[in-house]
């Protein structure tokens, strides 16, 4: 059989290598760190998963011997998790072998894997030769998906969605669906009615499913504290500690529960525990830097810091830059540590390398439209704050806002940058700046008549202004 016959073959199966995970959209070596974390700490049946998915790896990593071991493990594990229907869940493992010889040519074992994922679609009575539509290969999909990268959780709940159209009352994939909510759903103006929000709904489906499962009770807990519901949120975050502080996920979880409540020494606490455990999580420095500036934050709200604690604020100030230092050292592509560390050089007044750091997070690839409305909101704030550039400023809180995500980053946008014409209009009631930034603003909103009133002004005291003539141009052709 020729490789382009068996390719075309290939390409049919269900597995990693048919499901667009691309080497660029994620940190190989942070990927396998957290796959190596599920295999030691997570308490679920994960390891088939996590198997495959170190396979995969390897073979990203150009290692394919490598990756047939892990798959000899992930079959192993299939026959050891699932005795009774074990040839459901070695479908996709069938597959990585298939592709892996493969790339190895090595025809014949090709052959042979392809018949066996052929062998196991005929007897579950599949329509299709190398694939079915069984809940095990949505949801080792779903989990990939999860694991992978945020580009792909929507591809993940999708995953999860169609598994349980087939398996509802299935505990894990309620579990894997809840997570995928969640990540995709933060809590914000448009879903803070707590009887509409779907994640907090799934996240109670998925624990009254599986009351054991630590994840998702951590996940519950913060989402009941979006909601003010602390109170209920903390049982959650007591009965977890008890069951499950020995995996640093869950004391990531907790950690960020506790610091946003208040009780930032004993989240820190926790977190440095953890670090104990995995020294290497970007996640785990993070957080701890992330405690670290809510305590520095805290003290500079002292009137008196400066004469009595300028110690303890250089002190608290270095341990925040270390561990933010060390989370993207260890994740590069860690959007949120980074903007998190170029900030804090800017309130330490280290410019120089606040600005390279925007510029690395500025040429960073496959962010999400909310990451960069993150990005350009701090990014706006550092030049206006602490560079003095305002029209660059404006500039992005305008890309910030712009970007159509409900958030209360994009308030913040909003009002930085009506903070921004207010100012500029006490001081002179002919700014064409200012109203232009107004116009802007109803623009957005959709606030036709208000945003051609502003614009109006701003061209009466700018004539010759091209951006403000063309948006009230299209404002004007659109009513």
């Amino acid at each position: 059989m020729s490789k382009e016959s068996l390719k075309r073959k290939l390409l049919q199966l269900q597995c990693h290598f048919t499901w667009d995970l691309r080497r660029e959209d994620v940190d190989i070596e942070d990927f396998e760190e957290r796959i190596y974390e599920s295999i030691k700490f997570s308490k679920q049946n994960n390891k088939l998963y996590a198997y495959n998915q170190l396979a995969y790896v390897n073979y990203l990593n150009g290692c394919n011997e490598e990756a047939l071991t892990h798959l000899q493990k992930a079959k192993k594990t299939a026959r050891a998790d699932h005795p009774q229907d074990t040839e459901k869940w070695l479908v996709v493992t069938y597959g990585n072998f298939a592709w892996i010889y493969y790339h190895m040519n090595e025809v014949e074992e090709v052959e042979t894997y392809l018949e066996k994922v052929k062998t196991i679609c005929r007897n579950l009575g599949s329509a299709s030769t190398y694939t079915a539509n069984i809940p095990e290969i949505y949801g080792e999909k779903g989990f990939t998906m999860l694991k992978f990268s945020g580009k792909h959780y929507e591809k993940a709940k999708e995953c999860f969605e169609k598994a349980l159209e087939i398996e509802p009352d299935d505990p894990k994939l309620n579990s894997g669906y809840a997570i995928a909510l969640h990540r995709l759903e933060p809590t914000n103006d448009k879903n803070k009615n707590m009887e509409k929000c779907k994640p907090l709904k799934q996240l109670r489906r998925a624990l009254e499913l599986n009351p054991d499962d630590a994840i998702v009770m951590v996940l519950l807990a913060l989402r009941l504290q979006d909601f003010q519901q602390e109170k209920e949120g903390l049982q959650y975050i007591e009965k977890a500690l008890s069951t499950s502080a020995d995996i640093p996920q869950v004391t990531r979880y907790v950690a960020k529960f506790l610091r946003r409540q208040g009780s930032v020494d004993k989240a820190l606490m926790l977190l440095k525990e953890a670090l104990e455990k995995m020294p290497n999580s970007a996640f785990l420095h993070h957080q701890v830097g992330l405690c670290y500036r809510k305590k520095l934050f805290k003290l500079k709200k002292d009137m008196h810091y400066q004469s009595k604690s300028s110690g303890q604020i250089d002190d608290l100030t270095r341990h925040c830059i270390y561990h933010f230092e060390k989370a993207v050292e260890l994740k590069p592509k860690f959007q949120f540590a980074q903007v998190d560390l170029a900030c804090m050089y800017a309130d330490a007044h280290n410019y120089s390398k606040a600005d390279e750091r925007f510029e690395i997070i500025k040429k960073m690839n496959n962010l999400k439209a909310e990451d960069w409305q993150h990005i350009n909101l701090e990014y706006g704030k550092y030049l206006l704050y602490h560079k003095k550039l305002e029209k660059l400023a404006i500039f992005h809180l305008k890309e910030g806002y712009k970007i159509q995500n409900e958030s209360y980053i994009r308030d913040n946008c909003y009002t930085n940058l009506k903070k921004i014409a207010e100012r500029k209009i006490s001081r002179n009631t002919k700014d064409s700046v200012a109203f232009g930034i107004l116009g802007f603003l109803h623009q957005v909103k959709e606030e036709k008549p208000q945003a051609i009133e502003c614009y109006e002004k701003a061209l009466k005291y700018d004539p010759g202004n091209e951006d403000h003539l063309s948006a009230l141009c299209e404002l004007r052709l659109s009513i």
